[in-house]
């Protein structure tokens, strides 16, 4: 969704909060296309749920990288359990493919901002921030 700090800005500033919520969830699903990131199954718009891979009780934030599509049944059961510990080989529908696609997932999604020591912004007109490195 946020592919750099202009993506960020353009969503704060032109969606209402409820309108950008929405919009941040529907990106998600969307990209993991409706199936859930653990189990696989196909999923709705009634049935679709966001976890939170690193718990927010563990410190995980609600950034993109950290969220994604999962089914009610998977949500429930991993709770507020670190991946690690939860989606093991054990577990009746774990798939290293699956545990690859999440940690992509959460690498490729980060949303990298640039330090403010070593930047500064520019407006280059009404409608674009940039920004330069010092």
């Amino acid at each position: 969704m946020f592919t750099c700090e202009q993506d960020l800005l353009t969503n704060l500033i032109v969606l209402s909060p409820k309108n950008a919520r929405r919009e941040f969830r529907q990106r998600i699903f969307e990209e993991w296309n409706w199936k859930c990131a653990y189990c696989d199954k196909h999923l709705t718009e009634s049935t679709a749920t966001i976890d939170h891979i690193v718990p927010k009780y563990s410190g995980g934030h609600n950034t993109k990288s950290n969220m994604c599509c999962c089914c009610s049944t998977c949500n429930k059961d991993k709770a507020t359990t670190p991946l690690g510990e939860w989606y093991v080989s054990s577990y009746i529908h774990y798939s290293e493919t699956r545990l690859d696609k999440i940690k992509s997932w959460m690498e490729h999604n980060s949303l990298k901002l640039l330090s403010t020591d070593k930047t500064t912004p520019n407006i280059d007109n009404e409608f674009c921030l940039s920004w330069s490195t010092s």
